[in-house]
């Protein structure tokens, strides 16, 4: 037993010994990524070799995302621009060495919001006091953010020359995109710099609200932002949380996104939107939010871990975390109601406690889409009327 414990303790002490290249040199799945940075090392070393950042953890691309790139796009993802590629590296640097462990428990089934190291491009949004005190203060969990949901544990160890056949975590990024993350546990995927794991394909860097929504085919949203002319507003404010309803949702609710004129329009939209960013591993249950139509949202958190559900007023989270430049998007089963018409007078003052992400209302952006576009709100009550009725019928 003895002997075991010395040796493992050797085979740690070895693995946090060596660089992110000589660790990842031994894994076959990632010889194209492992050629790559020797090509590239001065380019790669910038970033991964600046001791200056660590503790980070990498995920790395495996042998099959640099083939479906060069499959879905014509060019190797190795002959891109040196700028396209920091892009790159920098969404794939996470900011805090993380184990499989970070990413099993009962919070990774529930999902993590973890900031990466690319910070000047696709990232128009401020980090939250609790993001910014789990990893590192403001300055370095400032970089736009991944989402990572993981797969029920496994008894089976992974081993580095094999990787079908194993559950493995998703990991979000921009339009939506969902790619698999293989979690390496124990000493695996260690290196002095912190850790890394291993990804099936190119993260993909959150884009503008417009294109982050018709990339999720929700036409009736589209429609509804079109009507009211919100998108350059949309697109160019900081820090937003859009609820966005589903498809479904705005055809049960008698596609308000045609039938209503655009003052009314704009009102139920204003209605759906928060002026911080809200990521779902941060709501809890009892929560509360000020919207830009100057309503309450309420949040009901039901469940933990893979269980968990979330309700925005009478509406279910269906599609968490829709990640976009300037925030995120929620999909909703339903078109919110107003909270006085579910159960009753909201509280007066929102509930804004350090779990919340964003910053203060004040210090952001997103109050500009009020400012620019809509400046007499209808009563709540009358787009309560105008916006459910159909419902009723």
């Amino acid at each position: 037993m003895l002997c075991l414990i010395f040796y493992s303790l050797l085979a740690a002490q070895a693995a946090r010994g060596q660089n992110l290249l000589e660790a990842i040199s031994k894994v076959p799945a990632l010889s194209n990524f492992t050629a790559f940075y020797r090509n590239n090392a001065a380019f790669a070393n910038a970033l991964l070799g600046n001791a200056s950042n660590y503790p980070i953890t990498f995920l790395a691309p495996n042998d099959q995302a640099f083939a479906s790139y060069q499959e879905r796009n014509g060019i190797s993802l190795t002959s891109l621009p040196p700028a396209t590629l920091l892009a790159v590296l920098q969404y794939h640097t996470l900011v805090s060495s993380l184990s499989k462990e970070n990413l099993t428990g009962d919070s990774g089934r529930a999902g993590n919001t973890i900031p990466t190291m690319l910070t000047t491009q696709n990232n128009n949004r401020s980090v939250g006091i609790s993001m910014a005190a789990r990893f590192g203060g403001s300055q370095r969990a400032s970089g736009q953010v991944v989402f990572i949901r993981s797969s029920e544990p496994s008894s089976n160890r992974f081993l580095l020359s094999r990787q079908n056949g194993l559950p493995q975590s998703s990991i979000r990024s921009g339009l939506s995109s969902d790619l698999s993350l293989l979690a390496l546990e124990g000493d695996q995927g260690i290196w002095d710099g912190g850790r890394f794991h291993i990804v099936d394909g190119l993260l993909t860097p959150p884009q503008l609200c417009a294109r982050t929504i018709r990339s999720s085919n929700l036409t009736s949203l589209d429609n509804a932002l079109n009507r009211t002319r919100l998108w350059p507003s949309l697109d160019g404010s900081k820090n937003v949380t859009c609820l966005g309803p589903s498809n479904e949702a705005f055809a049960r609710a008698g596609n308000p996104d045609a039938g209503l004129n655009e003052t009314a329009l704009t009102d139920a939209i204003l209605f759906h939107t928060l002026d911080e960013v809200a990521y779902s591993d941060y709501l809890y249950n009892g929560q509360e939010f000020k919207t830009l139509q100057n309503g309450t949202v309420r949040v009901r958190v039901e469940g933990q871990g893979a269980s968990r559900s979330v309700w925005f007023n009478n509406a279910k989270l269906i599609n968490a975390n829709v990640l976009t430049h300037n925030g995120l998007m929620h999909v909703l089963d339903a078109v919110m109601m107003p909270l006085e018409q579910i159960n009753g007078t909201p509280s007066s003052t929102p509930s804004h406690s350090p779990s919340a992400t964003g910053p203060s209302p004040s210090a952001t952006g997103a109050a500009n889409i009020v400012q620019v576009k809509y400046h007499m709100l209808l009563p709540v009550s009358i787009l309560a009327i105008t916006l459910y009725l159909p419902m009723a019928l």
